[in-house]
């Protein structure tokens, strides 16, 4: 069954980068956060304004940014093998701290975290991936992490660890190599078991690979397509695809939930492994409102 909807898509005033990725809405500052992994940068983007901020770290990659519970200006950044806590103002061009967090010890530095974000409870929950030949290596791991627990390994074999969404006692994940979206069945302890296919895009027809991913109030999975110039909308207890929601980019990299009502899909992109060739909009962040849904507020990092 297609849903019916009437999308808007706008881009907003942030510069274009090499690899947009990890958004997440802050709902205290109405703003969104998000990160250029490539370009080691932070980027605050204040819709009222309708102004950018960014800021960057003297680290190899910036992969998400998250707030840290109860802390004003702090968030929880995953960089190479590493987790640092970071203090910015949001809009100074300097951060006011750096401090390392988290090493994966013995972890190959062939390695880069990807994508993360944090379940109900605060913990966090990350993968890794191969820096080179990226669309071949299995070499990944994927990750659950709190101060208290320390780093346990969920997964290995993971080619391009990515999005990540809960609902009750499950969780759905996408290694992006497998196009797929998984779940797990999700434990209380922060466990998962038990994984499975919810939606193949292969046997949809689809070449391009699943991305980011969020959630919304229904239970319904919005997927970023790299490769894909598109947003999917699928059903994960059916498995079946509702709707496609184009955009004009083609590596589409994720999806957050955003606005006073939680009723706008910000969506990133890239510009990456182009063989040079130039894209208008690569790199680009967009804003897609009349989506007849919303989303759910998201979690922050528990220290």
């Amino acid at each position: 069954m297609i849903t019916k909807m009437d999308p808007k898509v706008e881009i907003l005033p942030i510069p274009s980068v090499a690899l947009g990725e990890g958004p997440h809405w802050d709902i205290a500052t109405q703003s969104l956060y998000l990160v250029d992994i490539m370009g080691s940068q932070l980027i605050r983007y204040d819709p009222k304004a309708n102004k950018a901020y960014i800021v960057k770290l003297d680290v190899p990659f910036a992969s998400f940014i998250i707030p840290v519970e109860g802390s004003k200006g702090q968030f929880v950044v995953g960089s190479s093998i590493k987790l640092y806590l970071i203090k910015w103002d949001g809009s100074s061009d300097k951060v006011e701290s750096v401090e390392l967090l988290h090493e994966l010890i013995g972890e190959s530095v062939a390695l880069r975290i990807n994508d993360g974000k944090c379940d109900s409870k605060g913990r966090l929950y990350f993968g890794t991936m191969s820096i080179e030949d990226i669309f071949n290596k299995r070499n990944g791991k994927f990750y659950s992490y709190t101060k208290k627990e320390c780093c346990r390994e969920l997964a290995s074999g993971i080619g391009i660890s990515n999005g990540l969404a809960w609902e009750g006692n499950m969780m759905y994940y996408i290694d992006s190599l497998e196009q797929s979206v998984d779940g797990f069945d999700y434990n209380s302890n922060g466990s998962i078991e038990n994984r499975r296919k919810i939606f193949d895009l292969k046997k949809n027809n689809m070449t391009c690979f699943p991305d980011g991913m969020t959630i919304d109030k229904d239970g319904k999975l919005w997927v970023a397509c790299f490769e894909g110039s598109q947003v999917l909308h699928v059903d994960p207890k059916t498995g079946k695809l509702l709707n496609k929601v184009p955009l004009p980019a083609a590596q589409i990299t994720s999806v957050a939930w955003g606005g006073p009502n939680l009723e706008d899909l910000y969506v990133t992109s890239a510009n990456q492994y182009r063989d040079g060739v130039d894209h208008p909009n690569a790199g680009c962040t967009f804003r897609i409102t009349g989506l007849s849904t919303s989303g759910l507020p998201m979690n922050e990092f528990k220290l």
